[in-house]
């Protein structure tokens, strides 16, 4: 018997697809929920549930006098800087001695048309009147930025260059929250997480829990993190990619440069999460060279030792770094300012 095919009417029609978006919204929905208000850079970008890889811990809070930066021509620091130093929070335990601190972004540089091997004579031209600069770098990118420095000709200075105050701060991180639906995590970041989830659980090869460019390692770091999953920990791929540092010929022209600007510069490079945790040079893709032990070989150069620091207080202080990010806690990052704050005074009762 031949059965006919009957055409569905447009009120079914449109209840299957009422009841469709409605199950994919519930299913998106309970995923919003599940997998938590994104806050990490890593997580974000490599489709990590926050669930798994958001901090625990609540962090501290600090006083918004502390974030000040002040002009060029008023400042007695003035920090050259990426990330680490854009929220200003490190820069807090310099403010609360008494110093007066400006911050800029080696973008900065670019634009205002000074990133050359003269910076000294072109920072006084732009105003700046104090003796210190700060030229912090995180440990993966310094070498290009060093590269770029020393390269690049000589120029006129485009326009003068101005400290740009940063409002990061206004948006300190005490406490995570669970869920946000003022800023949804999406459709696509969730599939993606949910297949990164089913991964991680199957405890597969660290190759194939790789997503984008972050890297989860399989660790014993539940003393090092506060995150449900903290037999993970999530790494930047940059930080196993960086080239071998050898770009030292290039920090001493540089320091030279100023110094005969009078500016007495200090070197201040993070170490990558990677060096930290994992140690020097492990699952690097080209051989290591340790930038802190080639500085430490020129009295000339003033760098405190921040991997060595680190690698110690790391093992004391959970979530020094982030777990979901490549940057450092707040509690991470004050350490950070109290360890440059003593350089500081050290270098200036000198």
């Amino acid at each position: 018997m031949n059965i006919l095919l009957q055409p569905i009417s447009f009120k079914k029609y449109s209840l299957i697809l009422i009841y469709m978006f409605f199950f994919m919204a519930v299913i998106f929905g309970c995923m919003e929920i599940y997998f938590e208000k994104i806050y990490g850079d890593l997580t974000r970008t490599g489709n990590f549930p926050e669930r798994y890889f958001g901090w625990q811990l609540p962090q501290p809070s600090i006083s918004l006098d502390l974030f000040k930066d002040y002009p060029l021509d008023e400042a007695d620091i003035l920090i050259i800087g990426d990330s680490f130093s854009m929220g200003r929070t490190w820069q807090t335990k310099l403010i609360a001695g008494g110093l007066k601190v400006g911050t800029i972004h080696w973008d900065d540089l670019k634009t205002n048309g000074i990133l050359h091997s003269d910076l000294g004579n072109q920072l006084r031209a732009s105003g700046f009147k104090g003796r210190y600069v700060i030229i912090e770098s995180i440990e993966r990118l310094f070498q290009i930025r060093m590269n770029t420095l020393y390269k690049a000709p000589h120029h006129p200075i485009a326009k003068t260059l101005q400290v740009i105050s940063s409002e990061n701060h206004e948006d300190q991180l005490t406490s995570r929250e669970r869920v946000s639906w003022n800023r949804v995590n999406g459709g696509g970041w969730g599939v993606t997480a949910l297949y990164n989830s089913i991964k991680l659980f199957l405890n597969l090869p660290q190759n194939y829990i790789k997503s984008g460019l972050v890297q989860a390692i399989n660790i014993n770091g539940c003393q090092w993190f506060s995150h449900r999953l903290c037999n993970f920990a999530l790494f930047t791929t940059g930080d196993f990619d960086k080239p071998t540092f050898i770009s030292i010929a290039n920090v001493l022209t540089v320091n030279k440069n100023l110094k005969t600007a009078d500016i007495e510069p200090i070197w201040v490079i993070v170490p990558d999460k990677a060096t930290v945790y994992l140690g020097y040079g492990a699952l690097n893709k080209y051989p290591y060279q340790n930038i802190w032990q080639q500085f430490a070989q020129y009295p000339e150069l003033t760098a405190p030792d921040l991997s060595a620091a680190f690698i110690k207080e790391s093992k004391i202080l959970k979530d020094f770094y982030m777990p979901n990010d490549t940057h450092l806690s707040t509690n991470g990052f004050l350490y950070m300012g109290d360890l440059i704050a003593n350089e500081m005074q050290n270098i200036m009762t000198n």
